[in-house]
């Protein structure tokens, strides 16, 4: 259909923008059945299949685009406990349940709606503008599809999209609900508030009687009990330990330092954002629209179907991109837009974000850091070769104390229970081996991150149990004060809070003011819940709370209804209608979309999936075990 349309060499590489997602995994996943056949579908709904290769190139990008955002490629294990497969092919079904429907209901679009929406794809434009079509057939090539399995695609996700906007344009959420949103979320307080403490008192709580004593260790006896408690010794090395055995050669420092450039010698950069026009002229008239603000760059951004990761180029240094470009964007030290101007992509408007001078550290600035780096490295090398000796020994039945005699590693006790955090019990490591470990297991070599190597031996465990009270005596006496303190302060609060509940003032103590306070709020210093118990008094009324050492009491001055008469609240409710039917549109389609599944005849072939999963990670199969395992 579009063999009249002309070509472009120089704009193929463009056209894997936009048919990315229909090459990558294309390739060798239609694996052999059962019976030596090929296998090209893993599911149908109703009259739509799903077909291998849709869900290979699904799984690939899904797990390509988690490792992005992980900074690392995850595992297969990874994506399979995050549940890759299962999501990927749930969102398959979901679209082959709507292309099912819009089948049986008639929707699709002709040749001509087709070929104009091939025609207004920019990607497969050449330089003047028109079709590039030799680049178009020698990706859909590569995707190993053909011209009219593509515009089936294109026609297909037209007719899902009729669909998809009939619910989508047809929902609009009542004013009303996006007002009391609005008016529970954005109401404000005003309120007065005091912090009653010890020095509010009258006179200074007194000492406490030997029954009072009494009396306050038998009401709360699991605060003077003492944990379960392991009771440990360890042989410990860490490369600290080894430092002084380790001494750096001049050379490898200075080698170290010149092998740092973009760490010790950074370029001057400029954070930049890039939008690509299709011709100059186009850039011109962009520019010529923010030079007379009747656009901007973020409003050109999103016309554009952008965003604002999409223009980002993030730190770039001169000789990051084009030369034309470099030394427009790089000839000034000012932030703002710059161009239009040719960049690698065809003519460009650059946005600098941030001006990012260059940064030198001298050598002699940075040695002390490089040889602290140097000198680490060589003692965790240290400590790791003795991993296998003290692995020998252990094997030889040798105990904790033999290790230290024979090793460099050092000799340590500890009682380890809930409470303990100081010290090896710092390592979150040791104490889970600790907490693992029971008296009579052999010793075992375990390693920290910091590359620490460690073994320990459970020597007892105790039991929780209740102290004397002659252990715990000053301990009891405290908290007897610290609970007689609040009781004192309790009456107080209740007296100065009847007082301003029947017109009374806060008198002589120095009061907080708080203005325009939002439920969702913080204040400084206050305990929890003392926004809750403002947000549910009445105006000019007052309650109080309490806190572990004293007490609080606040009394409501005004509430501030939500204004829905200003230009900036009229734009928020707005916004927050918009969000609403956007949500409640999604739930309906998702409600529609599970509908159709419902009624659909759903069919899933588990085994090809699992065949699929081990192509895609090198020979591990998701999918497991009964039912839809995916």
């Amino acid at each position: 259909m579009m063999g009249s349309m002309r070509t472009n060499k120089k704009n193929q590489t463009a056209v894997w923008i936009i048919l990315g997602l229909l090459i990558v995994g294309l390739i060798g996943f239609g694996g052999a059945g059962a019976g030596g056949g090929t296998i090209r579908t893993i599911a149908t709904v109703g009259d739509e299949k799903v077909s291998v290769d849709a869900y290979a190139q699904a799984v690939s990008t899904s797990l390509n685009s988690l490792s992005q955002q992980a900074g690392r490629q995850l595992t297969a294990l990874e994506a399979e406990q995050l549940g890759l497969q299962r999501q990927v092919m749930e969102g398959l079904l979901t679209t082959a349940a709507l292309d099912d429907a819009a089948k049986k209901l008639g929707l699709s679009i002709g040749d001509e709606a087709v070929r104009q929406q091939l025609l207004a794809t920019a990607s497969f434009q050449g330089i003047d503008g028109s079709f590039d079509n030799e680049a178009y057939q020698n990706a859909l090539q590569n995707a190993r599809l053909s011209t009219k399995e593509y515009e089936d695609i294109l026609r297909k996700q037209a007719s899902r999209g009729f669909i998809e906007s009939a619910i989508l344009n047809g929902v609009q959420s009542q004013g009303t609900q996006t007002q009391a949103l609005l008016s529970y979320d954005r109401e404000t307080r005003d309120f007065t508030w005091i912090e009653l403490t010890a020095d509010a008192l009258d006179a200074p709580v007194a000492t406490p009687t030997d029954a009072q004593i009494q009396m306050q260790y038998e009401a709360t006896p699991e605060a003077y009990t003492a944990p379960l408690s392991r009771e440990i010794t360890y042989a410990w090395l860490s490369p600290e330990m080894l430092s002084d055995q380790v001494n750096i050669d001049e050379a490898l420092i200075q080698e170290s330092y010149d092998l740092q450039p973009d760490r010790f010698n950074k370029a001057e950069k400029r954070n930049l954002d890039r939008i690509v026009f299709g011709s100059m002229e186009e850039a011109k008239a962009a520019r010529s629209a923010l030079d007379a603000n009747t656009q901007t760059f973020d409003t050109i951004i999103s016309e554009r179907g952008l965003t604002a990761e999409d223009v980002n180029l993030g730190d770039v240094q001169i000789g990051g991109i084009a030369k034309a470009a470099a030394d427009l964007i790089f000839s000034t030290n000012e932030t703002g837009i710059l161009g239009p101007v040719e960049s690698s992509l065809g003519p460009a408007i650059f946005r600098v974000n941030a001006v990012l001078a260059k940064d030198v550290t001298p050598f002699e600035d940075a040695r002390a850091e490089i040889v602290g780096e140097l000198a680490g490295e060589a003692a965790r090398r240290l400590v790791n070769d003795i991993v296998e000796d003290v692995d020998d020994l252990l094997a030889g039945d040798a105990t904790i104390e033999e290790l230290v005699r024979d090793t460099d590693m050092q000799l340590g006790t500890i009682s380890l229970s809930a409470d303990t955090s100081d010290g090896i019990a710092a390592y979150e490591n040791f104490r889970t081996i600790a907490n693992q470990s029971e008296p009579g297991d052999y010793p075992e070599i375990n390693n920290f991150e910091d590359g620490s190597i460690f073994a320990l031996r459970v020597d007892e465990i105790k039991q929780p149990k209740l102290r004397t009270l002659d252990e715990v005596k000053d301990q009891v006496i405290l908290d007897w004060k610290a609970a007689e303190t609040v009781r004192l302060l309790t009456k107080k609060a209740e007296e100065l809070r009847d007082g301003l509940n029947i017109g009374g003032s806060f008198s002589v103590y120095a009061v907080n003011i708080e203005k325009n306070v939002r439920r969702s709020g913080f204040i400084e210093n206050t305990p929890y819940g003392l926004l809750d118990t403002v947000y549910n008094l009445e105006a000019n009324k007052a309650e109080m709370i309490a806190g572990p050492n004293s007490v609080f009491v606040a009394r409501l001055d005004a509430v501030n209804a939500f204004d829905t008469t200003t230009d900036d609240n009229k734009a928020l409710a707005i916004s927050v209608q918009q969000r609403l039917d956007i949500q409640i549109a999604n739930d309906l389609l998702s409600t529609f979309s599970n509908a159709l599944r419902a009624n659909a005849d759903v069919s899933i072939n588990q085994e090809a999936i699992n065949q699929i999963n081990a192509q895609l990670t090198g020979g591990y199969a998701g999918g497991h075990g009964g039912g839809n395992g995916y």
